[in-house]
């Protein structure tokens, strides 16, 4: 199993207590994803969720379409620990299980059975070679009509654009956290988990799906670094 910064309860614990609430535009995001996938697939009853963290989107997902099951699949077992906390209440139509994903994911379901997946923040982890071998893999398990929507942290297409979403989005975290924003510069430049980041522009990916054969590939919406994409089998 790969070896990541998200093994660490401590970096875990971070973000879930000061970054993941505080991303800037998040309901936003999570409203797209809803949109895009009622849009295309209004009932879908089995759905994966690769990089679950704390079980966040399948817990949406679970709520709006009372008769799917997911399966939530995350390599830190920290995450994977509050994820089976969070996600109690939905009892056996919920799996979750410890599993990294830099490896096949067709040992988690059959080929033409998933109805929709769903990645949050996760994916851009991968080398971009392994990212691309991810989307091919969850192209053959979506059945006909099955949706990817990835929720993800992208590339910057020039270097002066990653300086204003690095200013932009400390400001935010500063402000959500109601802290001095010096203090979360310090540690957002410092934080150990920014070497797990392996970032590919949105465009790049999106054409990526299209290669594979995803049908209305498209960046569904976009904040600076940060993307809702995807693609219909």
């Amino acid at each position: 199993m790969a070896t990541t910064n998200w093994q660490r309860e401590d970096v875990t614990q971070h973000y879930l207590d000061q970054v993941r609430g505080g991303i800037p535009f998040g309901a936003e995001q999570v409203k797209v994803m809803l949109q895009v996938i009622n849009h295309f697939h209004s009932n879908p009853k089995r759905i994966i969720d690769l990089g679950c963290g704390n079980g966040f989107l399948a817990e949406v997902l679970l709520k709006t379409y009372p008769e799917s099951t997911a399966v939530l699949i995350d390599h830190s077992e920290p995450m994977i620990e509050v994820a089976r906390k969070n996600m109690s209440e939905f009892g056996d139509r919920c799996t979750i299980i410890h599993g990294d994903f830099s490896h096949s994911i067709t040992e988690y379901a059959e080929p033409n059975s998933i109805d929709c997946v769903v990645s949050g923040f996760a994916i851009h982890h991968l080398p971009h070679d392994k990212k691309q071998e991810l989307y091919k893999e969850i192209y053959t398990l979506l059945a006909p009509g099955g949706i990817f929507i990835n929720i993800e942290h992208t590339a910057s297409a020039t270097p002066k654009i990653e300086e204003l979403y690095d200013k932009l989005f400390i400001e935010h975290l500063a402000a959500y956290n109601n802290r001095d924003k010096q203090e979360v510069e310090a540690e957002y430049y410092a934080r150990p988990d920014k070497e797990d980041n392996i970032l590919e522009r949105v465009d790049i990916q999106v054409n990526w799906l299209r290669d594979i054969g995803f049908q209305h590939a498209d960046c569904y919406f976009k904040w600076m670094e940060l993307a809702v994409f995807g693609g219909v089998k």
